[in-house]
């Protein structure tokens, strides 16, 4: 197979070298020639273009859009009008404009999608998808997560000034950067409303929001928090749910997930394994959307739940424009 990998930086780069490793043949773009010269000292095998459009003419089979925020919507929308099938980076747009031309391009040709979603492929959360499925916790009644680090040491080799992310023309801003409500309306259903609050505090030099609380209700019935930000040192993740029969807890930092089991009155320790690498949940994402590409099924994070995740998230800068009041969402 073939790959156009549209965008260059960190995430593109580690697309590729995961690809190569896949056996897959890579093809790269990036308008920044400085990006182009790293990603072919990084990626065995690949090779380089200096436009789009001759990435669009390479006979690839499906492109990985890893580009700023602002761009995912438009090139994703060219790749899938020449036939590509397509990975692309959370989020699928910055809003919801002009989205149902990417939906109908894709329902036309048949295209197989998977929109970023690595956490899914993390022990931890998998864990707690497993406790959610076999009814270890009962009916879930709330979830509260955070998720947070300080911008500066993302990406530590750059100035994170000029960093996508602190940008808003590239699309940058806490929520866009948000992985979070992908993955909890995965273990805890779909969102029905929601009401935020963003602010840029003023600790960094950005123009992006560095600061978001959300308040959600699920469509279960369920109430869910969630605090994103550019600031939290040291490094926070975590997932905290609240089942009618017990508590799960995954802390990524910790490397473990603990589950509170009401009946017996006791905790079952699950840890990370010692030997699992960070890496190994982006390649095993990329196993997966490979074998489902060439068995022409569903990914774990489709089209639909793309179009969801952007609904909540378009949804929650509108509460916050108006003050935090709640939104229903589509």
């Amino acid at each position: 197979m073939r790959t156009l990998i549209v965008g260059l930086g960190s995430i593109g780069c580690r697309h590729g070298r995961n690809l190569a490793g896949l056996g897959v043949d890579v093809v790269g773009f990036d308008p920044v020639s400085s990006r182009r010269a790293a990603f072919v000292a990084a990626v065995p095998g690949a090779e380089t273009l200096e436009t789009f459009e001759a990435g669009l003419e390479a006979g690839c089979d499906f492109a990985v859009i890893a580009s700023p925020n602002a761009f995912h919507l438009e090139q994703a929308v060219a790749a899938a009008r020449t036939g590509l099938h397509l990975f692309i980076e959370k989020p699928l747009a910055v809003s919801p404009a002009g989205v149902e031309v990417l939906a109908e391009e894709i329902e036309r040709r048949g295209l197989t999608v998977l929109m970023g979603s690595n956490w899914k492929f993390h022990p931890g959360p998998r864990r707690l998808k497993c406790l959610v499925e076999a009814d270890a916790l009962g009916r879930v009644l709330a979830v509260q997560a955070i998720g947070g680090q300080y911008l500066p040491d993302w990406h530590p080799w750059e100035d994170y000034r000029v960093m996508y992310s602190s940008r808003a023309a590239l699309g940058g801003g806490v929520l866009l950067d948000s992985h979070d409500v992908d993955y909890l309306t995965w273990l805890a259903g779909p969102v029905r409303t929601i009401a935020c609050r963003t602010t840029r505090t003023g600790t960094l030099d950005i123009e992006t929001p560095d600061l978001a609380c959300l308040l959600l209700t699920l469509a279960s019935g369920a109430y869910g928090t969630l605090q994103l930000d550019y600031l939290q040192r040291p490094y926070a993740r975590r997932v905290h749910l609240t089942g009618s029969r017990g508590t799960a807890v995954w802390d990524y930092p910790e490397g473990r997930v603990r589950h509170y089991e009401a009946a017996a009155g006791r905790w079952h320790e699950h840890p990370t394994p010692e030997d699992w690498d960070l890496n190994q949940m982006y390649v095993d994402e990329m196993e997966h959307f490979l074998e489902c590409l060439i068995e022409k099924r569903a990914t774990v994070t489709p089209l639909s739940q793309a179009l969801h995740v952007l609904a909540v998230l378009d949804r929650a800068r509108a509460s916050s424009a108006a003050g935090g009041v709640p939104m229903e969402v589509a």
